[in-house]
């Protein structure tokens, strides 16, 4: 279990040292982007080994959320994995984008059934509008991690 810390630590040290995102514990918010980051990161092929159960805001970990909350201050060096291709797609992106992003992964996962997953996560996120759901299928394509149904 400390490794799988170590190598958290590890990817949010990418992760701030890329500019794209800076862990606060004391924030909701900032604790969501992070579970976020998680999930996406192991359609790279960085998989830490945590279950994301379905909730309200998206795929969570609660045992990922345990850990951040102790994170060692020593890193482990992270796995391989396609680490230009998750930072080209999540870098710049708001909280939004990777809620939808997540949701859609998740879904498309689970059922194989692209236009489900966009309907799914526009009926389980009315905050984010079509277009914004329409923009990180785009995005989604483009990166390769869904097809093109």
């Amino acid at each position: 279990m400390s490794e799988r810390r170590r190598i958290l630590s590890s990817f949010i040290k990418l992760l701030k040292d890329e500019g794209i995102f800076e862990l606060n514990p004391e924030d909701f918010e900032s604790r969501l982007n992070l579970q976020k980051y998680v999930f996406i990161a192991r359609r790279f092929g960085l998989d830490l080994g945590y279950d994301f159960p379905m909730y309200i805001r998206g795929p969570y970990s609660p045992d990922m959320a345990d850990d951040y909350y102790s994170l060692p201050s020593e890193t482990e060096p992270l796995p391989e994995f396609d680490k230009e291709g998750f930072l080209n797609l999540v870098k710049g992106k708001d909280f939004d984008w990777l809620d939808a992003c997540a949701t859609i992964l998740m879904i498309y996962e689970d059922t194989g059934n692209l236009e489900w997953a966009i309907e799914r996560t526009a009926e389980l996120k009315p905050w984010i509008s079509k277009e914004k759901i329409e923009k990180v299928v785009e995005d989604l394509r483009k990166a390769g991690l869904i097809g093109r149904e």
